[in-house]
């Protein structure tokens, strides 16, 4: 599947690419209709857009991603260092479409034949489409860790001497389920495990612990008639 997906993003950016390339040619084609040329040239704009957001992407990437948590009123919130350019990318893409759109009353308003205005018509809303699906990837592609949560709940559980705290976040999607652990202290968190579960299944909270100085042992129901086992360190906060 995974790789399915990427085959037909592949070919979304070749064409996109192909796309891009025929709307310079006929900007600086000087015997085009003005119109005409003004629709390439928004397309030329949307494209520079798109080739600075993957640009800033690409740098942003050299390094590695580093996650923090935090603990306010009872939920744990993710902070990535590449989260916070998500605002950007979206603003930009959104604008690269946009530019994109507005060329096509251009196209439409232009004295050619219909067959022409109707396949650049066309290949317009194609190339929008191409680049909102390029900045979908982009975004979710940059940071995961929110995207990927589906009505997540959180339960807080505390060690029987008071001395550790955590939190386990259960989440699903489609046909997994997942369980994140986390140490937490006032509003410091520090993930210390993870699980999955079979189904999408979610325990909804009801779990059994062996509490110790280091550690707390977590038995979960995996499936239906399964239970297992997750062992955690506790950590300095």
């Amino acid at each position: 599947m995974d790789i399915l997906v990427k085959i037909i993003l592949t070919a979304i950016i070749v064409y996109y690419i192909y796309c891009t390339y025929i709307s310079a040619r006929a900007f600086f084609n000087k015997r085009l209709r003005k119109r005409l040329r003004a629709a390439c040239l928004l397309r030329i704009v949307s494209a520079a857009l798109v080739l600075v957001s993957t640009g800033i992407f690409t740098v942003l990437h050299c390094t590695e991603e580093k996650i923090t948590y935090s603990y306010n009123n009872g939920i744990i919130n993710e902070h990535s260092s590449y989260g916070k350019f998500d605002v950007l990318f979206f603003i930009m893409f959104t604008m690269s479409v946009l530019l994109v759109l507005a060329s096509i009353p251009l196209d439409s308003a232009a004295p050619i034949k219909s067959i022409s205005k109707a396949r650049n018509i066309i290949v317009s809303v194609i190339l929008a489409f191409a680049t909102a699906v390029i900045g979908m990837a982009l975004i979710i592609s940059n940071y995961q860790g929110d995207l990927s949560d589906h009505d997540p709940k959180y339960y807080r559980y505390d060690s029987p001497d008071k001395k550790h705290s955590i939190v386990i976040r259960e989440r699903s999607y489609m046909f997994s389920g997942y369980g994140d652990i986390y140490q937490v202290k006032n509003q410091k968190a520090e993930k210390i495990g993870s699980f999955t579960t079979e189904n999408g299944l979610r325990n909804e909270g009801k779990y059994k612990f062996e509490w110790s100085k280091e550690q707390v042992k977590i038995t979960y129901l995996y499936s239906n008639e399964q239970h297992r086992t997750e062992t955690v360190i506790f950590k300095e906060l």
